[in-house]
């Protein structure tokens, strides 16, 4: 067996330790994506005190490296990981990513570590806060020299400083011969010692060409589905359990009959026929969370989040199992809302959604879907108002005798129930650190 096509367990990327001092030594670091003009007009910005300028110029640019890295995988493949029916081939990054999905996904492909997204995310928080200030507001609340320079060290080591991204390189030659080579089950033992994410984006990546890809490479395709998903299946929580399951109602809807039968034959290895919905409503469901996200995240999300919001609360109380998952990502990040405020707006219509929710949905949320849930746990781990108002929502709904599988989830809920700020904190970042 060669090592050429043996699957190996992923590893962690290379993250640049930057020595310097000064906006001027750190942003010559840029050089591999930044032209020596923006280099000199980036350092100019910090020694005139224009830096608000600098940080969002600077913030600007890298992600838009971001985005352009991981649309080299193909926009349809990034809809499939994204829960995003709405993207294909011909959809343009720029436009169509939000910057918080960029960063995400840079994460879920390995371009960037966990802790690297963790930072970028608190650098596009920064950025987007000051952004939406008014005139008035900005002259009095302006930027500080350091939180300029934290965000410029945080995007330059993780981003800009790298002439390829060897993670997203990696992954796209592994995607290549998923459509390319019929695996053995012995080439991909390698799987099962990778992180959950790598896990869950190889299953996103095997699932896009099962419904994409045409002749040949949708035969490996179909042949590898029927190798991994065996492999991977024990260890995989319910909610990618519903995506297979839901692919494959997608498949038999469109009459897709050679994709809907090799999938049928992987799902019948792992018993997976409990996973297939009834209905294609989730799509739905999937799309109008994905929205309210996209607005959460953007500019000016206060006063946007109300309309989608209100188009996700207005679809019903019974949510299908396989949206359930982005529909509480949604709603659980109105109603906490960010370090700074929340949409008064939108909140009554995320608690509709929490109303109509039985026990065994909030047990379920717990136990399959908070583990997974980066916006969530990225609120958890570094925004007070958001874990107030967490503390405050939660223990109507988590009652005594719910059951905890996973000892982390159990340290947050139990400093949950105990108003314990560090102690939610402390439990938020091992969970999210060990997706």
């Amino acid at each position: 067996m060669s090592p050429e096509t043996t699957i190996q367990p992923w590893g962690s990327p290379e993250v640049l330790a930057i020595d310097a001092a000064t906006p001027s030594q750190i942003v010559s670091y840029a050089s591999p994506q930044l032209a020596k003009k923006d280099i000199h007009a980036i350092a100019g910005a910090f020694e005139s005190g224009s830096y608000e300028m600098a940080a969002t110029y600077v913030w600007t640019k890298a992600a838009a490296v971001l985005k352009k890295q991981v649309a080299m995988l193909g926009m349809g493949f990034v809809g499939e990981m994204l829960g995003r029916p709405d993207l294909n081939e011909d959809s343009d990054p720029t436009a169509k990513l939000s910057d918080r999905e960029a960063v995400s996904l840079a994460e879920d492909l390995g371009m960037v570590t966990s802790t690297s997204a963790f930072r970028l995310n608190q650098a596009l928080a920064l950025v987007t806060h000051f952004t939406k200030l008014s005139n008035e507001e900005a002259d009095v609340e302006a930027m500080q020299r350091e939180e300029a320079v934290i965000l410029l060290k945080t995007c330059v080591s993780s981003i800009l400083s790298r002439p390829n991204f060897e993670g997203a390189m990696k992954f796209a030659d592994f995607r290549e011969k998923l459509s390319s080579t019929t695996l053995r089950e012995e080439e991909c033992t390698g799987l099962k010692e990778s992180p959950y994410f790598f896990l869950r984006t190889t299953l996103g990546a095997l699932l896009s060409l099962v419904k994409t890809a045409k002749g040949a490479s949708h035969e490996h395709a179909l042949g590898n589905i029927s190798v991994v998903l065996p492999i991977i299946w024990p260890l995989l929580r319910q909610p990618e359990k519903w995506q297979v399951g839901q692919a494959y109602a997608e498949l038999t809807s469109e009459g897709k009959r050679a994709a809907s039968t090799g999938l049928k034959a992987a799902l019948v290895k792992v018993h997976g026929f409990d996973f297939v919905p009834e209905s294609l409503r989730s799509n739905t469901f999937t799309e109008a969370a994905s929205r309210v996200l996209s607005a959460h995240y953007g500019f000016n999300n206060f006063y946007t989040e109300e309309e989608p919001m209100l188009v996700l609360a207005n679809l019903g109380t019974a949510i299908p199992k396989p949206a359930f998952a982005m529909v509480m990502e949604a709603s659980l990040a109105v109603w906490l809302g960010n370090r700074w405020n929340f949409a008064y707006a939108s909140v009554p219509l995320a608690e509709k959604i929490f109303e109509s929710l039985r026990r065994e949905q909030w047990e379920y949320y717990i136990n399959e879907c908070l583990q997974g849930d980066k916006s969530i746990l990225d609120k958890l781990s570094q925004e007070d108002r958001p874990i107030g108002r967490w503390i405050d929502l939660i223990p109507r709904y988590f009652k005594a005798g719910f059951s905890i599988r996973d000892p982390n989830v159990n340290r947050l809920m139990n400093a949950t129930n105990n108003r314990d700020v560090n102690g939610i904190k402390s439990a938020a970042i091992q969970l999210r650190f060990s997706v």
